[in-house]
């Protein structure tokens, strides 16, 4: 069914309940009656060694440029043959840009800016001053600035010719995903927002690039905010967002309405035909519905969907006469269309007609973009609750049988009903004697809450909906966890996530790979006051220090074993952007500090001897917070019940690969002396042998 909604309850209130001034039959096709019939691709683009994060055209319509993993294949645009592949300093091809004249392509990856002669395709320079993933990039319409966005939570604004940043724009912490200079060049839009932390809103913002006056649009994206585009006349600002809508805003950033037709979250959003096609990509969070989505941008009017990847839709570009368009996908594929059949059922081919009258203008004032939810979706939301059946892996530790107790309750509290731990496969650690001991004991005991225990995962894949990976041991994790990861389960890693960097890295890296929720954490990191320190109670965060008893165990990194709730402390109250760590350690203690950004200090105490416990305190803006009150698993169980039903993990994947790259970063500095050691060198050494590790393990085919 489509629904046109009334401009003034179409933000701040839910669809279900906004007035409609204007309700179309429903459809068996969600475009509507009016939907076009595309034709399939002119051709599949593939044999990339990984995902393809980013696809640009050139100016001139000669060149294509795709990215993948540590490359950019270019194709000749008409013929759509390769014709040669440059290579990516670190990581992927996360953005792209060509110059308006077509002279260079920028390409963003890990950290740097590559910038790349056209005419004969040598390197033109490297510009550095981002300290993760270039997320975005957009020049002015006379080449001559470049600006990038970056998980970094930082906007740069270069000069081309010198290669120098000359502007900068930060947020506190949160990743900024995308960027879009106004076509005069005097305003600058980024869209703000982390694509792991769904419970947080999303953010955009203008900038008068004259005065440096920050805007936020408003209302705000309920989730993260994922990509940006002017329309032509500068006159609105697009923002496609995790929520799964296409937020429309006024040059000054009042809401104008939105495009609500995806069930996926908008990862990327152009505007054509004279400002009268908007075309949006979506995926993630859950298998299919990787649709490209074409509307019109006015009266909220959808022309087609196309549905034919197999993973999310990462990036959009068109060819400079607007014909052709170029989808890339984290299914390792991009896709060519034509357009001109669409155009032309759509009568779009013909841009004189794009003014209208005033009065015609003053109707399409009155409504905005939006698509009713269907009928189904009302009954799936209004129906009965069904109940989410967990198993667990991993009978070694307490935390199985505690976590199945807080589910399994006869009364369970609202937060936790829903889920029921219906299945357990008990092996765990193969070798560690605290480990394999408790096996007999706790299977025993979990039996008594009407679990069953089965023989292997794959047996307890085929009776469950979602599983906590519970083994105490991080060594097999990665074996253990790729099964579930295969069979679509949404799967929460208790802690260690993994016994090194590497498997870390490569458990989050599996579960993109198969677009499956999962996340890792300590208890502690939902300590009471923990949580109110990053809620913001106490002002900016300045330093922190955090204890917690730090056994050791001689098959995992030190601090990996039993640290990780102390550090788990401390980057819960510090937030990720650590740059270095040192570290001192005796037979009972260690200290490991860590610097960073903008020169915030942080440090773990680690506690062999003596009375122990966890805590710490945090230094803040507006005071100073003791950091005491931990009540046990129950937050975190109600964390993981809260993902099983949403697929919103309660911690962003790349601050807890930071936890253990801190941890990692330890170790090796306890071997140098007490040196500092980088995070960031931690990490990129990592990623490449995790990456290497996956097409062995023939989860990746290169």
């Amino acid at each position: 069914m489509q629904q046109m909604i009334n401009r003034q309850f179409g933000f701040g209130v839910a669809l279900a309940v906004a007035v409609a001034v204007n309700v179309a039959a429903a459809q068996e096709n969600p475009a509507g009656p009016d939907a076009v019939k595309m034709p399939g691709p002119v051709k599949v683009l593939k044999d990339f060694p990984d995902w393809v994060t980013s696809v640009a055209c050139a100016p001139d319509g000669q060149t294509v440029a795709v990215g993948s993993y540590e490359q950019i294949q270019l194709f000749a645009a008409e013929e759509l043959e390769p014709t040669r592949k440059l290579k990516v300093a670190s990581g992927f091809a996360r953005s792209m840009a060509f110059s308006p004249d077509g002279s260079l392509l920028a390409v963003g990856g890990y950290q740097a800016i590559d910038l790349w002669n056209t005419a004969d395709w040598s390197r033109a320079g490297t510009l550095k001053g981002h300290r993760g993933y270039v997320t975005g990039m957009t020049f002015t319409g006379d080449g001559k600035q470049l600006a990038s966005s970056s998980e970094d939570a930082r906007v740069l604004v270069w000069n081309v010719q010198n290669q120098s940043s000359t502007h900068e724009f930060r947020e506190l912490r949160t990743p900024i995903q995308s960027v879009a200079f106004s076509p005069d060049g005097k305003r600058l839009a980024y869209a703000v927002g982390d694509e792991t932390l769904l419970s947080r809103p999303g953010a955009a913002k203008l900038v008068d690039l004259e005065s440096g006056d920050v805007t936020e649009v408003t209302p705000a994206p309920e989730k993260a905010a994922m990509d940006v585009t002017f329309t032509s006349d500068g006159s609105k600002l697009l923002v496609g967002s995790m929520d799964e809508k296409v937020y429309v805003y006024t040059a000054d950033g009042k809401a104008d309405g939105f495009f609500g037709g995806h069930s996926r979250p908008v990862n990327a959003v152009l505007v054509t035909a004279g400002d009268r096609l908007a075309i949006s990509g979506s995926g993630g969070r859950f298998k299919k519905m990787n649709e490209v989505k074409f509307w019109n941008p006015i009266d909220g009017r959808e022309y087609a969907t196309l549905d034919v990847h197999q993973a999310k839709v990462t990036d959009l570009a068109l060819s400079p006469d607007g014909k052709r368009l170029f989808v890339a996908s984290y299914d390792g594929t991009a896709t060519v269309w034509d357009l001109q059949p669409l155009l032309e059922s759509a009568g779009l081919n013909d841009t004189s007609d794009a003014e209208m009258d005033g009065e015609a203008a003053a109707a399409t004032a009155a409504i905005t973009l939006a698509q009713a939810i269907t009928g189904d979706r009302l009954n799936a939301t209004a129906g009965e609750t069904k109940t989410i059946r967990v198993g667990i892996i991993g009978l070694d530790t307490s935390h199985s049988l505690a976590f199945a107790k807080v589910m399994n309750a006869d009364n369970p509290a609202e937060a936790v009903a829903g889920c029921r731990v219906v299945a357990a496969y008990p092996h765990g650690s193969p070798d560690i004697e605290s480990s394999v001991s408790r096996i007999p004991k706790y299977t025993e005991e979990i039996q008594k809450l009407d679990v069953k225990i089965v023989d292997s995962i794959d047996e307890l894949l085929e009776q469950v909906d979602a599983v906590l990976l519970e083994t105490n041991d991080g060594r097999p994790h990665l074996e253990q966890v790729l099964p579930v990861l295969k069979a679509g389960k949404p799967v929460f890693v208790d802690k260690p996530i993994a016994a090194s960097l590497v498997d870390a890295i490569a458990i989050f890296e599996a579960a993109d790979h198969y677009d499956v929720p999962l996340f890792s954490s300590s208890s502690l990191r939902f300590m009471e006051a923990a949580q109110e320190v990053r809620s913001g109670k106490y002002g900016d965060v300045l330093g922190c220090d955090a204890y917690s008893p730090c056994s050791l165990e001689e098959t995992h990194p030190d601090l990996y074993w039993y640290g990780i709730h102390g550090v788990e402390t401390l980057f819960t109250v510090m937030g990720p952007g650590c740059e270095q760590v040192s570290r001192a350690s005796t037979d009972n203690f260690d200290v490991a500090t860590g610097v960073w950004e903008g020169g915030r200090i942080g440090t773990f105490r680690g506690l062999r001897a003596g009375k122990t416990g966890y805590g710490g305190t945090a230094f803040c803006s507006k005071g100073i917070a003791n950091l005491e009150r931990f009540k046990g698993y129950g937050p975190l169980v109600e964390s993981i019940v809260h993902f099983f039903k949403t697929g919103e993990a309660p911690v962003d994947q790349a601050e807890t690969l930071e936890i253990y790259a801190f941890m990692t970063a330890a170790d090796e500095s306890k071997q140098q002396g007490g040196a500092p050691v980088r995070i960031d060198e931690v990490l990129a050494s990592a990623r490449k042998q995790a990456h290497q590790k996956l097409v062995e393990l023939k989860v990746l085919d290169r």
